[in-house]
């Protein structure tokens, strides 16, 4: 039962990554027409409205409690994707992917209590390093907005776990998506009079694949597996990054931006694995504390499981 739980959370983040990545793809075609920050709240919008009618929330059910977390979770939601999204306006795909997974890395590393775990932390930031080198072309105000998008997204797995502790968390992720999309309203309404029934489809198949799947994929997913292989599955999205840019993109990356890739997925991925056999192998109650990373759970939810 054990083994069928991880398959089907590997198979769960593996079609979230795709459908991240396939979603950034569309949306930069976008990006001439209205311009990241209005892309990322347009698709926002158009999954805001996608979520509501499949879920229907019910706003009477909601407590001032959940009103915050909820609340959080929209505006962290919108900052890391108006970050992304300025990201990969500048970057390659898979390198502005990269930057975003140092998030959960992040997390992962100030958990992190062995030597052989804190040391996957230069490892990882020589890989920000080559990224980031001297004459790789790569666009240093990109690299700012990829680690801008990596904080939120740490801020982004801490909160998803808060929301999806809530009853009925789908409708709940529907409405962090509302108050998502009000918080770069300004900005979308400014740009619609540009759009063209292309780009309206262009973002409607955006918000499908990139918020209504990859989110709710991702909620799944933090339901039933441990925080540590939740974020360790995480570094798929960048590899796919690479791919999807490589194939619908034609982007191409510098074999520095490529050995860095590898460096800081390698090292993210590493930590987690390591802390992810640390808490299997650890007294319950030690590893209640020790899940504090990616995708908290809190420990009266864990007691109850």
């Amino acid at each position: 039962m054990r083994m069928r739980a991880q398959l089907e959370t590997s198979s769960t983040m593996l079609v979230s990554a795709v459908s991240t990545q396939t979603s950034s793809a569309l949306s930069l075609q976008a990006f001439t027409r209205a311009g990241p920050v209005s892309v990322s709240g347009l698709r926002m919008a158009g999954a805001a409205a996608m979520m509501c009618a499949l879920t229907r929330p019910d706003l009477r059910r909601v407590t001032r409690r959940e009103w915050s977390a909820i609340v959080a979770f929209g505006v962290v939601m919108a900052a890391m994707n108006v970050c992304l999204y300025q990201a990969i306006d500048r970057l390659p795909l898979g390198v502005a992917v990269t930057l975003d997974f140092l998030g959960p890395c992040g997390l992962a590393f100030v958990m992190a209590k062995r030597w052989r775990e804190r040391c996957c932390a230069p490892v990882a930031l020589l890989g920000v390093a080559l990224i980031a080198g001297q004459g790789s072309g790569i666009s240093l105000v990109g690299i700012a907005f990829g680690l801008g998008a990596g904080l939120c997204f740490a801020g982004y797995a801490l909160l998803a776990e808060r929301v999806g502790r809530q009853s009925r968390p789908m409708s709940k992720l529907a409405l962090a998506v509302v108050i998502a999309a009000a918080a770069t309203a300004p900005w979308s309404l400014r740009a619609i009079g540009s759009l063209t029934p292309r780009t309206v489809g262009i973002l409607l198949a955006a918000a499908f694949f990139g918020v209504v799947i990859s989110y709710s994929c991702d909620a799944l997913a933090a339901g039933r597996a441990s925080a540590a292989m939740i974020a360790l599955l995480f570094g798929l999205d960048p590899a796919i990054g690479v791919v999807v840019g490589a194939a619908f993109l034609h982007q191409s990356v510098t074999v520095a931006s490529v050995v860095g890739i590898v460096l800081v997925v390698g090292a993210g991925m590493a930590v987690n694995w390591m802390i992810a056999r640390r808490v299997a192998s650890e007294p319950a109650a030690e590893s209640d504390e020790v899940q504090a990373g990616p995708l908290l759970r809190d420990r009266t939810s864990r007691k109850c499981e």
